[in-house]
């Protein structure tokens, strides 16, 4: 597992620029820098207010379970092998099949973060129901 550590790290780093609010960003690196310091940031992802709203994509409430998430990310690009970025933190299996952990995932209320780095595209859900989305990528970033 600690042979990809490093590039696993610059894909998180990456997706705190890429979707988390610019005035956020500082605090998740702090966190980030020091590993006793990870659950903290699953703690911040407990609700959607880090991201960026522009990097949300709704997703219909009646389209909110595994398979037509996974349809839509598909659609959208996201390749079917992907990292799961808060269990990383955890030091659990962070590479994973989009369509397994989305059915692992989906509607259990635990705060997940399905990135596919090469697409630029992923799943989050927060700690509230309210709280799936599909995350996209700007391409126009400052």
């Amino acid at each position: 597992m600690n042979k990809n550590s490093t590039d696993i790290k610059k894909v998180f780093e990456s997706f705190i620029l890429d979707f988390v609010k610019k005035d956020k960003q500082d605090r998740v690196f702090q966190f980030l820098k020091k590993e006793k310091n990870w659950w903290k940031i699953t703690n911040e992802f407990h609700s959607s207010t880090l991201f960026d709203k522009s990097v949300l994509k709704d997703i219909k409430p009646n389209e909110q379970y595994s398979e037509p998430i996974y349809n839509e990310l598909i659609k959208l690009g996201a390749e079917t092998e992907c990292y799961s970025l808060l269990d990383y933190l955890e030091n659990n299996e962070y590479e994973c099949d989009l369509s397994e952990k989305l059915s692992d995932s989906v509607g259990f209320l635990v705060e997940t973060i399905i990135y596919c780095p090469k697409s630029g595209i992923g799943y989050y859900e927060g700690g509230h129901a309210k709280d799936r989305y599909i995350l996209k990528k700007n391409n126009k970033r400052n």
